[in-house]
Formats: C-alpha cells, sequence, structure tokens
C-alpha cells in the first residue's frame, strides 16, 4: 500500500468553517445545533463560528499521520495478535473518550484511503460496513511486556 506523506489538517478552512470533533453518536445532536458535514473533508463544520452550543466539539490538535511508536513495518493485512489475558476486552477505543477516538481513527483512515487495509474494500454505511482501525500487539513472553 502506498502511504501519503505526512501532512497537518487545520481546524479552520479558507471557508471560514471551523471543523469540529464530533464523535458518531454526537452527530445528531450536533447537527441540531447548526453543524453541517463536509464530505470532501469527513468532517462536522461550524458554519458561522462560534456558535452557541457546539464549543463542546472545537477541535483539539491533530493527531500526526505517524503515531509515536508506531512502527508501519509490523506488518499488513489481518493479524490474530496473542495478548495478554490482563489486556483483553481493553482496547485503545475502550481507554478514550469518543471525541479524542475519532482524532485518532481520521487521520489512520485518510492514510489507508478510506479503504480496509486487509481486504481492500471501501466504507458503506448503506451496507452496514463501517471502517474502523485496530491496534497491533507485539508480546514479549520472556519478559512479560
Amino acid at each position: 500500500m502506498v502511504h501519503e506523506p505526512s501532512r497537518s489538517r487545520p481546524s479552520t478552512s479558507a471557508a471560514g468553517r471551523a471543523y469540529l470533533d464530533v464523535a458518531y453518536a454526537e452527530k445528531d445532536a450536533a447537527k441540531a445545533l447548526g453543524a453541517r458535514w463536509d464530505p470532501k473533508a469527513r468532517r462536522w463544520y461550524d458554519p458561522r463560528p462560534p456558535s452557541p452550543g457546539l464549543e463542546r466539539w472545537t477541535a483539539r490538535p491533530e493527531v500526526p499521520e505517524l503515531l509515536p511508536g508506531e512502527d508501519r513495518t509490523f506488518g499488513a493485512g489481518l493479524f490474530v495478535d496473542l495478548v495478554p489475558r490482563s489486556c483483553w476486552f481493553t482496547n485503545v477505543r475502550s481507554c478514550v473518550t469518543e471525541q479524542d477516538w475519532e482524532r485518532l481513527r481520521r487521520p489512520i483512515l485518510r492514510r489507508a484511503g478510506h479503504r480496509c487495509e486487509a481486504c481492500g474494500d471501501g466504507e458503506d454505511r448503506t451496507a452496514g460496513r463501517r471502517l474502523e482501525v485496530h491496534e497491533r500487539w507485539h508480546y514479549d513472553e520472556p519478559t512479560g511486556v
């Protein structure tokens, strides 16, 4: 897979839109308060900032395209990673807010071309297929880390 070079995305566009960090579960509430969807940027925005009620979704700084400590040579495709029992049913998504999960998810999906890196399919919400991101684990059995 060819990866885009790292580049940051502004929180405010040239059109005067202030991009927002709206979790999928909160999209209807944001829309009711005046937020609009930008299909090209795949983000919600405030069309006339600052709009009352939309402050809670004010965009935080962007996450870098390559995350600190991330090893992109760790493999590609679908993997079953063995993790210690103490980590079962725990993942990054369950340990951060929905707003922060969207911030982490956005650059990773963008880097993957909004396609599944295992099968190449894109998102199709009409078919109920939504793309997510996952972590890769390396467990060193001798050291227990």
